[in-house]
């Protein structure tokens, strides 16, 4: 049994082995840990199909031996018959032995008679010898006896005496001959009498005893089958258990391996999307000094200068882990700053928290980074708005649009169209309320942080940026 059965005590070791594969959450996820998960997995499978067939074994010769019972047990219903027929026909053959010893022993009391007739007859034939030799009966005498006749008619009579004594001689000796004959043949019959009777008993006794062993050779074996089989079935069940433990493992292991395999793909995405930025951020540089040479060449030519203004919004549109969250080759200004500032729906002081840019209606608003869509309504202040959560736990929101394209669990890329600009809600017209909160979903940083060219490119839009801003404040907890 333990040849086809793997211990459980192997899963507990697999357990070990695998806990060397796992990491903690900040732990640095690698190519290399996703291979060793994966190799864990195919150990695991490996063991899983060698407990799959020792199961499958175990199942097997399980019902080899059902079958070995049923047959076997067919046979012991066989033997039981021949048992019960013959123990009918020892019932049947020891009544006929009862009816051989009736026989015999009435065949004993007969030969006792002929025994005791023959003593008789042998008894009457010697007396009568006796009793012709006394009587002068022999042949000498006899003639004797025939002239000592007193006369012919006396004569006569001694004649027939004479023959009647010899016909009485011959009559005793032929029955004695009769009798003995007749004893011999009693005594010959009761022989064989007695050899039927010991033959009868002894041809079944012989098949009894015979069935009887095999009878029991039999039940010894469907004994010693149940025990295998009990082995089987209790070896067949802690098998099963552990292919449960190796299944369940595996799918563990799978888990783990899902979630190394999404660590290291945001990780990587993360890398291409930096690298991405970056790349854009030197292109649109280069695109930028270009255009710049270009319209200083063209002696501040206004299209070249234009150009180069738009190249300079576009190379600063990549800020610092995020997008400009509008085209900049659409119109645009600055008209509310991050920080202290007149209320432009009341009288008195208020604190900005976001970016107001100023835009035509129906404008494209953009995601600023990858994320999720996790808000996307209307509210009387923000009017329609949507807030997108990244990866790094910060969100973005986009207020006071005209329409909302995306829904609530929505997944966009950076540059995605999300919304229209509008003038929803509190607001005086047509504009994007653009704000950047931290992971605590309270404080909100100052776009001024992230888009600094952008800042000082469009810094002289609105006069509202110096009022009270000095010392300016980069973040605001609401």
């Amino acid at each position: 049994m333990k040849k086809i059965l793997k211990p459980l005590s192997l899963i507990l070791a697999v357990v070990a082995v695998s806990s060397v594969f796992t990491f903690a959450p900040s732990a640095a996820v690698t190519n290399d840990a996703i291979k060793a998960k994966q190799n864990e997995i195919s150990g695991l499978q490996t063991l899983l199909q060698e407990q799959s067939a020792a199961s499958e074994e175990a199942r097997k010769r399980l019902e080899e031996i059902k079958g070995d019972k049923e047959e076997t047990e067919g046979k012991i219903n066989e033997l039981i018959s021949t048992i019960e027929s013959l123990d009918a026909a020892i019932s049947t053959t020891q009544a006929l032995i009862d009816t051989y010893n009736e026989y015999i022993e009435l065949k004993e009391t007969e030969i006792k008679g002929t025994e005791d007739e023959l003593s008789s007859q042998e008894a009457s034939l010697i007396e009568f010898l006796r009793y012709d030799y006394e009587s002068g009966s022999s042949s000498i005498k006899t003639i004797e006896f025939l002239i000592d006749s007193a006369s012919l008619s006396d004569f006569l009579s001694n004649i027939q005496y004479i023959g009647t004594l010899m016909d009485y001689q011959e009559h005793l000796i032929q029955n004695l001959e009769n009798t003995t004959t007749k004893y011999e043949g009693q005594k010959y019959d009761l022989s064989v009498a007695k050899g039927e009777q010991e033959e009868y008993a002894a041809i079944l006794n012989g098949q009894l005893e015979e069935a009887e062993k095999l009878k029991s050779e039999a039940l010894e074996y469907v004994a010693k089958l149940e025990a295998d089989q009990l082995e089987y079935e209790s070896a067949l069940k802690e098998s099963e258990e552990t292919e449960k433990e190796l299944a369940a493992a595996i799918e563990k292991a799978r888990e783990e391996e899902a979630k190394l395999i999404d660590e290291e793909t945001r990780r990587q995405e993360e890398i291409r999307r930096k690298e991405e930025e970056e790349r854009k951020r030197k292109e649109a540089e280069e695109a930028a000094r270009r255009a710049a040479e270009n319209a200083k060449a063209a002696n501040a030519d206004k299209e070249a200068s234009e150009k180069a203004k738009k190249a300079e919004e576009h190379a600063a549109a990549y800020g610092d882990g995020y997008l400009w969250p509008l085209p900049t080759d659409e119109w645009f200004s600055i008209s509310g700053w991050f920080g202290y500032e007149p209320n432009p729906i009341s009288s008195g002081i208020r604190f900005h928290k976001a970016f107001d840019i100023a835009a035509h209606k129906g404008t494209s608003i953009l995601a600023a980074a990858d994320g999720k869509v996790i808000t996307a309504k209307y509210s009387s202040s923000y009017g329609n708005y949507v807030v997108i959560l990244h990866s790094d736990g910060y969100s973005t929101l986009y207020a006071h649009a005209s329409k909302l394209l995306v829904s609530v669990g929505d997944r966009v890329k950076q540059g995605d169209v999300i919304a229209l600009v509008g003038t929803t809600g509190q607001s005086t017209g047509n504009h994007l309320h653009f704000e950047i909160i931290q992971e605590d979903g309270r404080t909100r940083e100052d776009p001024a942080i992230y888009f600094p060219k952008m800042t000082q490119l469009h810094i002289n839009d609105s006069s509202r940026y110096n009022y009270l801003n000095n010392p300016r404040k980069k973040t605001y907890k609401v």
